[in-house]
C-alpha cells in the first residue's frame, strides 16, 4: 500500500504540469576531419550554422568537444586547440542564445577551472551562462589531459530547472552507464541533453542506446553529434527521441542540422498492471527494485585499486576501540572514518571463507581491501576465494597478500588479475623474488625499510607497503617513501602522518 500510495502521489504532481508550450529543438551535427588538415573547415562549418540560427528556436544543441571537431596529434595539440578555437565557439554560442532568445547548450572544454574539464556549457536566452554538466565518465584518452577528479566523489545527477522544464544531462560514454539512467528518473526530467563524439558505434547500436535512454528516464533526449563522413554507416545518429523510444528525428551520416518539435511536459505512462494506475516507466521499476542484489554503488564506493591515491594508510583489523569484538564492525568503523585501504587475515578453512563473505557482504567496495591469505592454500581453496570476491563484485578493489611463494605461484597460474603482494621479513632479495612472482607490490616491516629497498623496488615497479609497529616507525617510512603504511593504529597514525 505505500508503494502504490508513493507512485499515486508522484503520478499527481506529473498530471499538474503535464502540459507545456511545444519547444523547437536543432541539434548540429557537425563534421568531424579525420585528417587534421581539415579541422579549422570543420569548426567555420560549425560557426556558420549556429550564425544560421533564428527565433523561432527555443534548445540549440551542439556536439562535445565542439572547438575541435577533428583528430589531433597529441593531447597537447588537442589543449592547443581549445585555447585557440574555444573562446570563439563560446562567444558565438552566447551570440546566439541572445540573438534567437534560445537556450544554448554546448559541449566544449572548460578552462577556467585548474585542469580543464569536459563541459556541457548552458547559456540561457540572454547570453548568460547559468550552468556546467562536467562529464561523469571520461575516456581513457582524456585521462592525461582533462581533470578527472571529481568523478571520484559521488554526486547526485545534475539536474537544471529552466523555466519550468527539467534538464539533465549526459556528455557521450556517460549514455553507455545504463545504471545511471534509473537514477537520473529519480529526478522527473523533462529533457536529456546529449552531447557525443561517438565515432565508432552503428546507425542500429545508437538507436538502441538512444532510444534504452529516453524510454528508462521518461524524457526526451536531444542529442547531438558529430558525422564520419556522408558514407559512413558510423557514429552521427543526432537526434530527438521522445520518452516512448520513438525517434522524433535522426541524422544519420548528413553533415546538418535537424529540427524537431515537441511538449516536454508530455509524459508516457503505461499499465503497471496487477491494478497499478498507469505510471512512468521507471516508476513502476521503483516498485519491484531489489538494490541488494545488484552491483554496489553510492557515495560509500571509493575508487578501485589501480585509481586510488598511491600514498594511503591501511587500518590493520579495522578500528576494534569504535566496534569491540567485531572484526567486521572495526573494519567498518574504519571504512567509516574514510581509511583508504583496510586489511584481514583470511585462512582457507570453510570459517575464515565464510567470514570473508560476511565482511564482503557488508563492505564491499567501501575501502581498498589488502586481503593477508594466512596458513595454507590449495589451488581450490584459492578458486573458492576468488570466487568469492567475483561474487561481490570486489575484483577491482582488493590485493592478496601472501608470504608463501608457492601460493603466490599458484595465483599465477590461475591467471587472476587481482594485485599480489610478497610479505616477507627478509629483506634482501624480496623485490627480486616479488618481481618474478608477478606481484605489484612488497610488505616488509618499517622497521626494516631503508634507501637500498626503497630504490631496488621502485626500480622493479612496486609498491612498498610498510608494516608499523609505533606512529614513530610509521612516520619515518612515509620519509622513506613508502606506499601504504599499514597499523593497527589508525586514528593517531592518521593524525600523525596526514594520511587516510
Amino acid at each position: 500500500m505505500k508503494r502504490f500510495l508513493i507512485l499515486a502521489t508522484s503520478l499527481l504532481l506529473a498530471a499538474s504540469s503535464s502540459m507545456a508550450a511545444p519547444m523547437k529543438a536543432r541539434v548540429i551535427q557537425q563534421p568531424f576531419a579525420l585528417d587534421p588538415a581539415g579541422l579549422e573547415d570543420c569548426f567555420r562549418w560549425t560557426i556558420d550554422e549556429l550564425l544560421k540560427c533564428d527565433e523561432s528556436l527555443d534548445i540549440i544543441v551542439l556536439p562535445e568537444f565542439s572547438e575541435v571537431p577533428g583528430k589531433t596529434a597529441s593531447g597537447k595539440e588537442f589543449i592547443d586547440v581549445v585555447r585557440r578555437l574555444g573562446p570563439t565557439l563560446l562567444e558565438t554560442c552566447e551570440q546566439t542564445a541572445r540573438k534567437c532568445h534560445a537556450l544554448v547548450f554546448a559541449g566544449a572544454i572548460d578552462m577556467t577551472t585548474e585542469v580543464p574539464r569536459n563541459t556541457i556549457f548552458v547559456f540561457d536566452r540572454e547570453g548568460n551562462v547559468i550552468g556546467k554538466y562536467y562529464k561523469e565518465h571520461l575516456t581513457r584518452g582524456e585521462w592525461d589531459m582533462l581533470d578527472m577528479s571529481y568523478t571520484e566523489e559521488w554526486t547526485q545527477p545534475y539536474i537544471l530547472d529552466i523555466e519550468g522544464v527539467r534538464y539533465a544531462f549526459l556528455t557521450c560514454y556517460d549514455f553507455y552507464f545504463y545504471e545511471n539512467f534509473s537514477n537520473i528518473a529519480r529526478w522527473k526530467p523533462d529533457v536529456i541533453i546529449g552531447s557525443s563524439h561517438q565515432r565508432s558505434d552503428t546507425f542500429r547500436a545508437l538507436d538502441i542506446i538512444n532510444t534504452f535512454c529516453a524510454y528508462n528516464t521518461g524524457a526526451y533526449l536531444v542529442r547531438a553529434s558529430v558525422s564520419m563522413g556522408l558514407d559512413s554507416e558510423l557514429g552521427g545518429c543526432s537526434c530527438v527521441v521522445a520518452p516512448t523510444g520513438e525517434i522524433l528525428g535522426t541524422l544519420r551520416s548528413e553533415i546538418a542540422s535537424l529540427d524537431v518539435t515537441f511538449d516536454p511536459k508530455k509524459k508516457y505512462l503505461k499499465p503497471a498492471g496487477y491494478g497499478n494506475p498507469p505510471a512512468l516507466h521507471s516508476e513502476y521499476i521503483e516498485i519491484g527494485r531489489r538494490p541488494w542484489k545488484y552491483r554496489p554503488g553510492g557515495g560509500a564506493i571509493v575508487p578501485p585499486y589501480d585509481e586510488s591515491p598511491s600514498k594511503r594508510l591501511c587500518a590493520v583489523n579495522g578500528i576494534s576501540s569504535l566496534a569491540a569484538e567485531s572484526l567486521v564492525g572495526a573494519l567498518g568503523a574504519a571504512a567509516a572514518v574514510g581509511a583508504s585501504e583496510i586489511s584481514f587475515d583470511v585462512n582457507a578453512s570453510s570459517e575464515g571463507k565464510k567470514a570473508l563473505e560476511n565482511i564482503l557482504r557488508k563492505l564491499s567496495c567501501h575501502s581498498i581491501m589488502n586481503i593477508h591469505l594466512s596458513g595454507a592454500w590449495k589451488e581450490n581453496d584459492l578458486r573458492d576465494l576468488l570466487g568469492i570476491i567475483f561474487t561481490y563484485d570486489a575484483l577491482g578493489h582488493c590485493y592478496l597478500t601472501s608470504s608463501d611463494e608457492s601460493v603466490l605461484e599458484t595465483l599465477n597460474s590461475l591467471g587472476t588479475k587481482i594485485p599480489r603482494c610478497l610479505a616477507s621479513a627478509k629483506v634482501g632479495s624480496i623485490s627480486d623474488a616479488a618481481s618474478r612472482l608477478g606481484c605489484e607490490a612488497i610488505e616488509i616491516p618499517a622497521g626494516k625499510l631503508g634507501d637500498g629497498i626503497v630504490r631496488k623496488a621502485r626500480e622493479g615497479g612496486l609498491r612498498i607497503c610498510a608494516v608499523a609497529i609505533s606512529r614513530a616507525e610509521a612516520e619515518k617510512a612515509v620519509k622513506l617513501g613508502a606506499d601504504t603504511i599499514l597499523t593497527t593504529d589508525y586514528l593517531a597514525t592518521a593524525e600523525s602522518t596526514g594520511l587516510r
